[in-house]
């Protein structure tokens, strides 16, 4: 099939097509008429994951575009969080709560009166959700009362799904800004939604965040003062040993213990730079401590005064807990309750820029705490280094046999808890960076959501467009598709590719309700109007043409499948034939479907005239057959019935009876039963001269018909081709 022949296959069915398209145009008015006008207002925020804060040595820069994608998506998914919209739900449900006469939604009056609206107290649902913001938390379907508050929030259209149904939020192409969209009926709902949004996603990540990396900063702090412990511990076994070292020679135990000196040495005097480092780190980060509690007693009372007591007490705690090695249940809990109390105080403090230099204060005094610890450890190494100096010098033990393998052993086990120490320390300084980088720092709001004027269009035109479009190139996409997945051979090129026999001849379908075959051929036909009986004549002619042509006289015609047409085809042959001034004799031996003799009634039935042939005088003296209305016509019909040929007329020589038949007939039309289910055909072929196979357009082609056309090929030379009857007027050319 080529593109013509699909083009042909939807103008015939361009009404249906036209049809669903107006229909689905219609629908889309409809629907566009009904729906609620709608406000969208727009937030963006710049979220800083793209801003280029540091360079590489090479000049290139230092943003990594999948870690950016991350960030983004990570960004969108909690806008999306169940606890950043249910708490945007919260506080809208509150306000039309508090505020009826200036709600953003208000109940119609089938859910005003419904069970779920009287079950909930107004009062007591205010506290509720007035408790649930306060505490940042969510309600819970576990208990009835938040169960039935939980379906109210569906009533009004605040519940999470219905918020987020109407919400679209989208980073900007590749550039570092998100929009936020929201769609109500209420404008300033919609420019309210959109505002609060930005401002519960800083809270909630905010927290998130910090959270998750302060809890990962202390536990990699604990694995460093472990790992601390264990390589001082190694360091006490070296110099253990080493002191042990001596020598029988007086020289070689001098030379010993001057490297030993050399070597301590040096590590004193690295530990002592470590102590200056650590002197001015603790310096510098007191006199900001300093400055920050200065400012923040200005404004905060004796409020801030309790935190910045409970901070220093903190403190102390968390450089004792260094000390004892970072494990100590009770100072643990004291540091986690003074945490909680300085949160409480600081919550409790009013203004967000207190409550910012507090968490500095804390983050210093933590800073001071550590630095603390680093000093005491470095003091303690330095007495230690320089006591061992002291002794080592007057040293002149002689070293004990296989203390060479035992201290080579110590200094390998201390290479390797010193490069796990590194490893460790640089987790520990990753992780501190984090708790001192918010990753919402950068979040700015860079357009604010204001209240649409007008309500968004419904492009009432474009969508009525695409609908009658969409539903065109539907209709016509399915109706391709049924056409390219029919099985039936609708066309002579499809019968061509799936029958292996060839076609003789292309009969398209007539309309017959009305009319018989004879009349078709016997009548003359103009006009556009009868162009399929044109058609069909003309073809029933070239047909006539073929048995005119042929030497013989006595034609079966037989078919693969009941329905083929074979009635229709016989009737019609016969009448161009009889045009043609031919004598005529059409024979029924299609005793399971004898349409010919039920049409033509004939007096005359095969089954009769068995004994009463007499093949010594001419048949033209017996009546063994019945003439019809048209001259030239005569019909020999059969009694219906399930038998075959050689059981019905096995007393009539069959043989010897067609060939008398031919001396009074120009032409003898026999119609045989369907091959695939009866044998009928397969028992005439025998006698018949040629024979001729039905098929039907409107038919596809079965294992059981491949069985047939085998029989049929085996025929040789009295096979002399298909019908392919019943094909449309529009697919004769293809």
């Amino acid at each position: 099939m080529d593109l013509i022949y699909f083009f042909k296959v939807l103008l015939r069915r361009k009404w249906i097509i036209a049809g669903l398209s107006f229909l689905a145009v219609v629908a889309a008015f409809v629907f566009l008429l009904l729906k609620k006008e709608l406000y969208v207002s727009q937030a963006q925020y710049s979220t800083g994951f793209t801003a280029e804060k540091v360079r590489l040595v090479d000049g290139s820069s230092g943003i990594d575009i999948y870690t950016a994608d991350v960030k983004f998506s990570n960004a969108i998914e909690t806008f999306k969080s169940p606890k950043v919209i249910a708490t945007i739900g919260y506080k809208l449900l509150l306000h039309d709560l508090t505020n009826p006469e200036k709600a953003y939604r208000k109940l119609t009056a089938k859910q005003a009166q419904s069970d779920l609206a009287r079950a909930v107290n107004k009062d007591t649902a205010i506290r509720k959700l007035q408790q649930m913001i306060t505490n940042n938390q969510l309600l819970r379907s576990e208990t009835d009362a938040d169960k039935i508050l939980i379906e109210y929030f569906k009533f009004y259209g605040y519940d999470y799904e219905s918020l987020l149904e109407s919400m679209l939020i989208e980073r900007v192409g590749r550039t570092d800004y998100l929009d936020i969209r929201f769609w109500s009926e209420n404008p300033n709902l919609s420019a309210l939604v959109v505002n609060s949004m930005g401002q519960e996603f800083l809270n909630y990540y905010k927290n998130l965040s910090s959270q998750r990396t302060e809890e990962n900063a202390e536990g990699i702090k604990k694995m460093v003062t472990a790992q601390q412990l264990r390589i001082d511990s190694l360091g006490k076994r070296l110099y253990s040993e080493k002191v042990k070292q001596g020598s029988i020679d007086p020289v070689s135990l001098s030379t010993s213990a001057m490297e030993t000196v050399k070597e301590l040495e040096t590590k004193l005097a690295e530990e002592k730079s470590k102590q200056n480092e650590h002197l001015n780190r603790k310096k510098y980060l007191s006199d900001r401590m300093a400055i920050l509690s200065a400012g923040n007693t200005g404004g905060g009372g004796s409020g801030n005064e309790d935190i910045v007591r409970l901070t220093t007490r903190k403190n102390d705690l968390v450089a004792q807990l260094a000390k004892k090695g970072g494990s100590d249940p009770v100072l643990e809990k004291q540091i986690a309750d003074l945490r909680s109390e300085i949160n409480s105080k600081s919550s409790s403090g009013g203004s967000r820029g207190n409550a910012a230099r507090q968490k500095e204060i804390d983050n210093l005094g933590m800073q001071i705490s550590e630095e603390d610890a680093l000093l005491n450890a470095a003091n303690s190494t330095i007495a230690d280094y320089t006591s061992r100096i002291r002794k080592y010098t007057g040293m002149a033990n002689a070293a004990p046999v296989g203390s060479d393998v035992t201290i080579q052993g110590i200094q390998s086990q201390l290479a390797i808890e010193n490069s796990q120490l590194g490893i460790v320390m640089e987790k520990y300084s990753q992780a501190e960076g984090l708790v001192r980088d918010d990753p919402t720092t950068n979040f700015i709001q860079t357009a604010v959501g204001q209240p649409a004027v007008g309500p968004e269009s419904k492009k009432t035109m474009l969508t009525m467009a695409l609908s009658g479009a969409s539903m065109f190139f539907l209709a016509s996409v399915i109706f391709l598709l049924l056409e390219i997945f029919d099985p039936r051979v609708k066309t002579p090129t499809i019968f061509r590719k799936q029958v292996p026999l060839s076609p003789v001849n292309i009969l398209n379908a007539v309309p017959l309700k009305n009319r018989s075959e004879q009349e078709l051929i016997f009548n003359d036909y103009e006009g556009r109007k009868y162009s399929r009986e044109i058609l069909f004549k003309n073809n029933i002619r070239k047909l006539r043409y073929e048995l005119l042509n042929s030497p013989h006289k006595l034609f079966l015609f037989t078919s693969t499948k009941t329905g083929a047409g074979k009635t229709t085809v016989l009737e019609a042959l016969a009448a161009g034939l009889v045009l043609s001034k031919k004598k005529v004799l059409l024979i029924d031996l299609n005793f399971s479907h004898n349409t010919i003799t039920e049409r033509h009634n004939p007096g005359v039935l095969i089954q009769d005239i068995a004994n009463k042939i007499n093949y010594n005088r001419p048949f033209s003296d017996q009546k063994l057959w019945s003439e019809t209305d048209q001259p030239g016509l005569n019909v020999l019909g059969c009694a219906r019935g399930h038998f075959t040929p050689s059981e019905i007329i096995y007393n009539i020589d069959i043989d010897a009876f067609f060939k008398l038949l031919k001396d009074e007939f120009d032409f003898v039309l026999i119609e045989g039963a369907a091959l695939n289910d009866f044998a009928d055909s397969r028992e005439l072929a025998t006698y018949a001269e040629e024979v001729y196979t039905i098929f039907s357009a409107n038919a596809a082609v079965t294992h059981a018909d491949e069985k047939s056309i085998k029989f049929i090929t085996g025929l040789g030379a009295k096979n002399k081709g298909t019908v392919l009857n019943n094909v449309l007027k529009e697919n004769i050319n293809f």
